[in-house]
């Protein structure tokens, strides 16, 4: 800084000085809070960087594709089974799925105790990790949580005879865990 701007500097804080009647260490601590101030605020206006951006995965778009998938090929491998059975013919059988898939991401989380005299508190940060590949930037599955079956329809042509009937009800509720309740085979 040069001569001429120390006076004027010096100038506008005596100035202030003089209206507000503030010493010269207070006034010069209350600037340093409003630059503060001033500087946090400017914070918020500044761009995140990559890292930042990337790690919010909560907005990323539900793969129905994998629940598609997951539902074609039980179907497929029910069907197959079921036509095995003596006396059940031609089959045709829809399930219903409770849900779509569910992703559980890899976290990496800190703990941070906090002990006074008078009480103890801890603090939990959670952070997805986030891993490189093919160019772009992914969260890290740990677990995939495919849907559960809900219920199944079967129409064959052995369904309207009262064994067939109870062999398909078991071998569907055994292969699926569900409660025969959730089955319903008719005559096709």
């Amino acid at each position: 800084m040069n001569i001429k701007n120390k006076l004027s500097l010096k100038r506008i804080l005596e100035g202030i000085q003089n209206k507000t009647g503030l010493s010269s260490k207070v006034l010069i601590i209350v600037i340093i809070g409003v630059l503060g101030l001033i500087m946090i605020a400017a914070s918020e206006l500044i761009p995140k960087g990559k890292a930042d951006k990337s790690r919010d995965i909560s907005n990323s778009p539900v793969d129905t594709s994998y629940s598609s998938s997951f539902k074609k090929e039980t179907e497929r491998e029910l069907k197959e089974i079921i036509s095995k059975i003596d006396g059940v013919g031609e089959v045709s059988l829809m399930l219903t799925l409770d849900g779509t898939t569910e992703y559980v991401y890899a976290e990496d989380v800190d703990t941070e105790t906090d002990e006074n005299s008078d009480s103890k508190s801890d603090k939990y940060k959670n952070e997805v990790i986030i891993v490189d590949s093919d160019g772009g930037e992914k969260a890290l599955v740990k677990k995939i949580i495919e849907p559960k079956v809900k219920g199944v329809v079967i129409v064959c042509s052995g369904g309207g005879n009262i064994e067939v009937k109870e062999r398909v009800i078991k071998a569907v509720s055994s292969a699926l865990n569900i409660s025969t309740n959730n089955i319903c085979v008719e005559k096709g």
